[in-house]
């Protein structure tokens, strides 16, 4: 068997090397921005997850307005009933 080998010009192994350096800045530099990015995932996670705990908060703390509002009305009623018991027993009349 005739075995023949393969030799690259001095230029081209260059080229290669060249080429091979700048694929591992790639490499590196991708690696990089998905550390970055999974970091801001995770912020921004820890954020929503933060806004979703205050926001239960204000919903249960506005869950009780219409009942703040009844009261409010009624507070009306009953101050004009106080009213009509004071002109009708002559207190306050003076």
């Amino acid at each position: 068997m005739l075995a023949t080998t393969l030799a690259l010009a001095t230029g081209e192994t260059t080229f290669w090397w060249i080429i091979l350096g700048i694929g591992g800045v790639v490499l590196a530099v991708v690696i990089a921005l998905l550390t970055l990015l999974l970091y801001f995932v995770k912020s921004i996670e820890a954020g929503a997850q933060q806004l979703l705990g205050v926001a239960g908060g204000v919903a249960g703390n506005t869950g009780n307005i219409k009942v703040a509002l009844e009261v409010a009305s009624s507070l009306e009623e009953i101050a004009d009933e106080a009213g009509l018991h004071a002109r009708l027993l002559g207190v306050g009349a003076r």
